[in-house]
C-alpha cells in the first residue's frame, strides 16, 4: 500500500515539476510583450533553465544517495517554492533569466532522485511501468494544468500564476513531510532504513560504466527527447497562437488534449516494454527495441507536421510525435538504473544532467532558426524537421549500439557488467 501512497505522491510531485517548467511557455506571449522581448532573447529566457541543471544534477543526485532521497525530494519542493513566489520581483529581463536559472537548479536532481527512490519500493521487472506512470506526472503537469495556467494568467497576471504553482509545492512538502517513507521497513525498526550509508563513489568506479556504449547511447536517446520536450514547453505555446492564431484558451485546450493522449502512449509503450523484458530477460530485446523504434515513429510524425495540410492533422501529429518521442527517456533510465545499482541515484543523475544540454540549446536554435527564416511560419516549420531528423538519427545509433543484452536472473539483482 505504501508504495503505491508514493508513486503516487511522485506522480503529483512530477505534476508540478513539469508546470513549473512549461509556465514559462504558458506566460510566453504576455511576458515577450511586457518587456518588449524577440524570439532570440524569449530563446535565451528558455534556455537559462538548463544553465546549471546538470552540475546542480550531479551534484544533487549524488547527495540524494548519501542523505536520502526522502529528504533530497523535500528540500527540492521547498526551494521550488521560494523561487516561484519571487515572481514578483521580476521586473525586466535579466531578473527573469536569474529566476529561470535558480528554478533550474533546484529541478536539477528531481528525475535522478525520484528513480533512485522508485527502486526502493519496486522490484527491476515492474520499474518500467512504474518509471512512465511517475512520468505522466510530467504530461499531465505540463497539459492538462495549461487551461488552469492560462485562465490564471488572463484574470491575474502572469506573476500571480506562478505564485500559485509555488503554493502547490509547500503543500506537498507538508503532506511528504508527514507520510514520505525513505523505503519500505521489512522487520527492521525505522531508526535503521534511514539514509543508506555509502562511501564517495570513486571515479574507477564508475569510469567503466560512464564512457561505455550503452551508456553514451542512452545518453544521445535521452538528449534527442530533451531537446523536443524542450521546444514543446518552450515554442509550442507560441507556435499554436502565431502561426495557427488560437487565442491563449484555445491553444491551452489543445496542447492539454493532445499532451494527455501522448501522455498515454508513453505509459503504453513503456508497459510494453516491460512485458518484452519479463518475457526474455533481455534488455536489448526490450527497451533498446521498443525505445529505438519508438522515437524513429516519433521523427516521422514531426517531420509530417511540416507536410500536413490542415490545423486538425498537425494536431494529431503532433500528439503522436511527442507520444512516441517522449517516451524513451523511461527506456534509457531503466537501462543505466541497473548498470551499477549501488550507484543509482549518482548514474540518472549524470545521465539526466547531461542530456540538459540538449535543453540549453534547443531554445537557442530554435528561436535562431525561426527568427531567420523571416517568415514564422516557414520557421517554425524548419524547425520541425530539424526535430525529425534529429529523433530518427538517434533512434537508429540507439538501436545499432547499445549493447546491453545480458541475460537477468529472474532471482537476481541485475548485473554491472556493459559493453
Amino acid at each position: 500500500m505504501m508504495a503505491r501512497i508514493t508513486m503516487v505522491m511522485l506522480f503529483v510531485l512530477y505534476m508540478i515539476n513539469y508546470a513549473d517548467k512549461t509556465i514559462a511557455g504558458y506566460s510566453a506571449v504576455p511576458i515577450m510583450a511586457e518587456f518588449s522581448l524577440n524570439e532570440k532573447e524569449w530563446g535565451l529566457v528558455g534556455s537559462s533553465f538548463f544553465w546549471f541543471f546538470s552540475i546542480a544534477g550531479i551534484i544533487g543526485a549524488a547527495l540524494s544517495d548519501r542523505i536520502g532521497t526522502k529528504k533530497m525530494l523535500a528540500i527540492m519542493a521547498l526551494s521550488w517554492t521560494v523561487i516561484q513566489f519571487g515572481a514578483y520581483a521580476i521586473a525586466g529581463l535579466p531578473m527573469l533569466v536569474v529566476a529561470r536559472v535558480l528554478l533550474g537548479i533546484g529541478e536539477g536532481p528531481f528525475w535522478a532522485t525520484v528513480v533512485s527512490h522508485l527502486n526502493k519500493w519496486f522490484p527491476e521487472e515492474k520499474r518500467g511501468l512504474v518509471y512512465s506512470t511517475v512520468n505522466f506526472g510530467a504530461f499531465v503537469g505540463a497539459v492538462a494544468s495549461a487551461p488552469l495556467i492560462v485562465a490564471l494568467i488572463d484574470s491575474y497576471g502572469w506573476r500571480f500564476s506562478w505564485a500559485f504553482m509555488g503554493a502547490l509545492s509547500l503543500i506537498w512538502f507538508l503532506v511528504w513531510l508527514w507520510i514520505g517513507k525513505e523505503k519500505p521497513l521489512v522487520g527492521v525498526a525505522p531508526a535503521k532504513v534511514e539514509a543508506p550509508a555509502l562511501p564517495k563513489a570513486k571515479w574507477s568506479e564508475i569510469s567503466s560504466v560512464l564512457l561505455s556504449s550503452t551508456f553514451l547511447f542512452c545518453f544521445l536517446i535521452y538528449f534527442a527527447q530533451i531537446w523536443g520536450t524542450t521546444f514543446a514547453s518552450v515554442w509550442e505555446p507560441v507556435y499554436l497562437v502565431k502561426v495557427f492564431q488560437f487565442t491563449n484558451q484555445e491553444m491551452a485546450y489543445a496542447i492539454a488534449g493532445t499532451g494527455l493522449l501522448a501522455g498515454l502512449m508513453t505509459i503504453l509503450i513503456s508497459s510494453i516494454g516491460d512485458r518484452f523484458f519479463k518475457k526474455h530477460r533481455s534488455y536489448r530485446k526490450s527497451y533498446v527495441l521498443v525505445g529505438g523504434v519508438s522515437i524513429i515513429l516519433g521523427g516521422l510524425c514531426f517531420y509530417g507536421v511540416t507536410l500536413a495540410q490542415s490545423t486538425v492533422l498537425v494536431l494529431i501529429l503532433l500528439c503522436l510525435g511527442k507520444g512516441f518521442a517522449f517516451s524513451v527517456g523511461t527506456a534509457a533510465s531503466v537501462i543505466v538504473s541497473s548498470l551499477l545499482p549501488e550507484r543509482t541515484g549518482l548514474l540518472v543523475g549524470v545521465l539526466s544532467s547531461l542530456v540538459t544540454l540538449a535543453g540549453i540549446i534547443s531554445p537557442l536554435v530554435t528561436g535562431a532558426i525561426v527568427q531567420s527564416a523571416g517568415d514564422i511560419g516557414t520557421g517554425f516549420g524548419n524547425a520541425m524537421i530539424v526535430n525529425g531528423l534529429l529523433f530518427i538519427i538517434c533512434g537508429v545509433l540507439f538501436l545499432f549500439f547499445v549493447k546491453r543484452n545480458e541475460q537477468a536472473s529472474q532471482s537476481a539483482p541485475p548485473i554491472s557488467h556493459v559493453s
